[in-house]
């Protein structure tokens, strides 16, 4: 019963987005490589296993280096516009998915008191809300608690760094994530962590990396606040 969750202490989840929300199957990947083929005048690919985890920034960074161009963060922030521009088309006609029963969770957690939702992701501001929106999953998330990349913050380093100064006194933040960099970047910053099984990163590997708790695929509300309590 979600009258029966409770936590015993003030807890913010940061929540990444791809494999952890929902799964675009290349949807992104597609509008993302053009807007940087436009820019380069070189046709470049995405390798979304290699890329698993990087921010928004740094796959710009690292598809141009791969042919030999360096340039500024304003110029990768005009790519990221472009790729925004050609995203929603891109969603609409490609497999996008929420994991599942994804909704279900966050409006149990919603209920919850003590517990504050919020987005802790490499993905670019617009193209997070693009992604979140068109799941229906974007009235979840408060625009204040949206921590995205920027050229300020263009590693996940500094995104979930940035996420933790958002935090109250007397708040625990958590990062809930899909991939290696999840775990670490929480580690780095001090933060909790929560590894879940839903995205490119199996089980076995996700452990390599010790995170605080791992939830596998069908995991529920209940798992996850029984772990958050365990944490915290």
């Amino acid at each position: 019963m979600i009258s029966d969750l409770k936590l015993f202490k003030n807890i913010k989840l940061f929540w990444d987005i791809d494999g952890t929300l929902l799964k675009t199957n290349g949807a992104a990947a597609v509008p993302f490589a053009n807007a940087v083929s436009e820019f380069a005048g070189v046709e470049v690919i995405i390798d979304r296993k290699k890329l698993s985890g990087f921010t928004d920034y740094e796959i710009a960074i690292s598809l141009l280096s791969s042919i030999g161009v360096t340039t500024t963060l304003k110029n990768i922030t005009l790519i990221l516009e472009n790729y925004a521009e050609k995203l929603p088309t891109s969603l609409s006609n490609g497999l996008v998915e929420k994991i599942e029963n994804i909704d279900g969770v966050l409006e149990s957690l919603s209920k919850i008191p003590k517990i504050e939702l919020a987005v802790g992701t490499g993905n670019f501001l617009s193209g997070a809300k693009i992604k979140l929106n068109h799941v229906g999953l974007i009235n979840y998330f408060n625009d204040d608690n949206l921590f995205c990349a920027s050229e300020n913050y263009w590693s996940r380093d500094l995104i979930i760094s940035n996420a933790k100064n958002s935090l109250f006194s007397d708040q625990i933040g958590i990062v809930i994530g899909d991939s290696p960099k999840d775990i670490l970047s929480a580690k780095a910053s001090g933060l909790k962590n929560i590894a879940v099984t839903t995205g490119g990163h199996a089980h076995a590997e996700l452990c390599e990396y010790k995170p605080d708790l791992i939830l596998r695929e069908d995991w529920q509300v209940e798992d996850l606040v029984n772990g958050i309590n365990s944490l915290s």
